[in-house]
């Protein structure tokens, strides 16, 4: 199964653009896309290499929303688990 975490076009560079997400910064291409990219659009990567779609702001905001609730949950569970097996 594949996730796609949305990513924040930070940097425009002929047919290339560099990519944000949870601070890691991704170099990708932009050949898979018709449409036109400006600096602070979202995206969709696929293989960590392309994008694929443009996303409403609105729509990744959510989607990051509920990534970040999904992280918190699993290091809660993670620390959970170690506590016990600690004891």
């Amino acid at each position: 199964m594949c996730l796609a975490i949305p990513s924040k076009v930070v940097e425009i560079h002929d047919g290339m653009v560099i990519v944000e997400r949870f601070g890691e910064r991704l170099e990708v291409t932009t050949g898979l896309l018709v449409e036109p990219l400006a600096v602070g659009d979202y995206v969709v990567l696929r293989a960590r290499a392309h994008v694929v779609a443009k996303m409403e702001p609105q729509t990744a905001r959510e989607a990051l929303t509920l990534f970040n609730e999904l992280a918190e949950k699993l290091a809660d569970d993670l620390e959970s688990k170690s506590d016990h097996e600690a004891a």
